[in-house]
């Protein structure tokens, strides 16, 4: 029989989760069982105490990055980091946490957000038309207003649009307004949300017409991912074993595999290279999309892969739709049903699992991404967290939650930026990147042959300035065309040793195929006996673990 014991553990500037840790009430006598209930407790309350000083810490920085004060019926806030004052509704709270990218102040009824974005590369037009394409889904999307108006001494790009109240979000701000003002090469975007039409909280022309710009006098501060002691998590010993192997600070670079395939349980292509590289991948890349009803065989790619000796990187992700977007109706319930019985099964597995919910979240195919759901990243952050509540609620102690970005935020705008979506660091065990060097087959609309270090050098060290959990290359390959794919993998292997917060590499063995059918990036590995020799050569390197080993 086993024992329940709960600990809440608030992180992150709003967001909170349970843990929770499980103890077998037959040892409760014995030194041994003790000491588990001790040791996890510990490390929920320094968990805890680390991030309250946290928090205490991001306070400190950012309170001498603004001012507000009383103005009479507003409040006249001043940014010191983008240079800008405005009028802005009593009793808003300011956060300034990623002061880099955005502004936020919000209060029970309204949220601002305010972006100085940069018109250099794409121009006011360009900025604007793009920003505002998911208005195109009139199902989900009830356009108001799109016009310009003078307000003030200011000429202003003025939308107004609504969407249906999310039963699932507490207190939904569903009704939107964004004003772009443009003033040497840069628009000031005010994206505005709240939980009645805006015309009946005091409409909007107030936070325009006092608008000035006012020169920038300090630096920005963006507040950087925490991790949380894995103790602390409620992992089952395996899963808590398993993180520490593979993730822990002294871990060295693991590598695991996407073989297409293995989503039907057929293995044949895995253990033939299993057998030429004389090495056993321990994680198995693998793909799952929301269904109305329960997964088919989830449970039957979960067993055949441990039977196999993989643990999944398990990706769960939103299908496109022609009618409305999927995001919307997971927030209204509708998905219930599958992601209860999906937990579920994650439970009764027990086994480790990487779980990687909503990848790439920041490219404009996804359509999960905010570009697709009002330009709105909390849509996102909601549907997260929603995830992580029903596993939380079911009580799912073997999940390993990976939160991966691409590596290059599309469209890349601010109010797209990476930082945006970052849903808080109790939902964040490791941080996952991506990027490929896709070749040249499109090189008519730009794209061009990278090489790994071209790809991930900055991406590594901004993201080890961003975030403290460890690091994952969740899939990444070269194709074929426009390069030496032999030396690419070289080279590769060569340099991804120097990056050592990556943890674990998955190689993504599949191919992109064209409208017309024609395969237009090859990522597979035996391309050509040279190519099945060096990944041969070079996964024998020291790195090399075995998950049961």
């Amino acid at each position: 029989m086993k024992k329940l014991i709960a600990f809440m553990l608030v992180i992150g500037l709003m967001f909170s989760t349970v843990l929770v840790v499980y103890a077998d009430t037959n040892a409760a006598d014995s030194k041994e069982g003790t000491e588990i209930v001790e040791d996890t407790t510990a490390a929920v309350a320094a968990a805890k105490k680390k991030a309250e000083a946290n928090e205490a810490l991001v306070a400190q920085n950012t309170s001498g990055l603004y001012n507000l004060i009383n103005s009479g019926n507003y409040n006249l806030f001043t940014n010191y980091v983008d240079g800008y004052s405005l009028w802005v509704d009593k009793e808003m709270v300011v956060d300034m946490s990623y002061s880099g990218l955005c502004t936020v102040l919000e209060s029970d009824t309204k949220r601002i957000e305010i972006y100085k974005q940069s018109l250099a590369a794409i121009g006011k037009s360009g900025y604007i038309t793009y920003s505002n394409k998911f208005l195109k889904n009139t199902k989900d999307h009830y356009l108001e207003y799109d016009g310009s108006q003078t307000i003030g001494a200011h000429n202003v790009n003025v939308v107004v649009w609504s969407r249906d109240k999310l039963s699932k979000v507490q207190n939904d701000k569903n009704y939107y307004l964004c004003m772009d003002i443009v003033s040497g090469g840069y628009a000031y975007t005010i994206f505005v949300k709240a939980t009645q039409p805006i015309s009946n909280l005091g409409g909007y022309s107030y936070l325009v017409e006092n608008f000035n710009i006012t020169g920038t006098s300090k630096q920005a501060y963006n507040r950087v991912g925490q991790a949380i002691a894995p103790e602390a998590k409620g992992w089952n010993a395996e899963t808590l074993s398993f993180f520490k192997k593979y993730f822990g600070e002294k871990a060295e670079l693991t590598w695991g595999i996407f073989e297409p395939e293995t989503w039907s349980l057929d293995f044949t292509q895995l253990n033939y290279y299993e057998s030429q590289f004389n090495y056993k991948f321990p994680i198995l890349l693998n793909y799952t999309e929301f269904q109305l009803d329960r997964h088919p065989n989830l449970k039957e790619r979960l067993n055949a892969s441990w039977n196999n000796g993989q643990v999944l990187e398990l990706t769960l992700q939103t299908a496109a739709q022609s009618d409305g977007n999927m995001m919307y109706d997971i927030l209204q319930g509708d998905y219930d049903v599958f992601l209860y019985d999906y937990a579920q099964v994650i439970k009764d597995f027990e086994h480790p699992v990487l779980f990687r919910p909503l990848n790439e979240m920041n490219g404009d195919w996804c359509p999960y991404s905010s570009y697709n759901t009002s330009r709105d990243t909390l849509i996102f952050k909601e549907v997260y967290t929603y995830i992580y509540s029903i596993f939380d609620e079911v009580g799912v102690n073997n999940a390993i939650w990976i939160w991966n970005p691409n590596e290059a935020s599309y469209p890349n705008f601010k109010w797209n930026d990476t930082l945006m979506y970052y849903p808080g660091d109790a939902y964040v065990d490791v941080v996952g990147m991506t990027a490929y060097n896709t070749g040249t087959y499109y090189a008519t609309v730009g794209e061009t042959w990278k090489e790994f270090k071209v790809l991930y050098e900055n991406l590594y060290y901004n993201y080890c300035n961003m975030f403290q959990q460890p690091l994952m290359i969740t899939e990444f390959a070269s194709a074929s065309m426009g390069g030496d794919k032999e030396q690419w993998v070289i080279n590769m292997f060569n340099q991804i040793t120097d990056y050592d917060r990556i943890k674990v590499a998955i190689w993504w063995d599949g191919c992109d195929w064209d409208v017309d059918g024609t395969v237009a990036r090859s990522y597979i590995m035996d391309e050509s006996p040279t190519l099945l020799n060096i990944f041969k050569q070079y996964l024998n390197g020291p790195w090399h673990k075995d998950m049961l080993g």
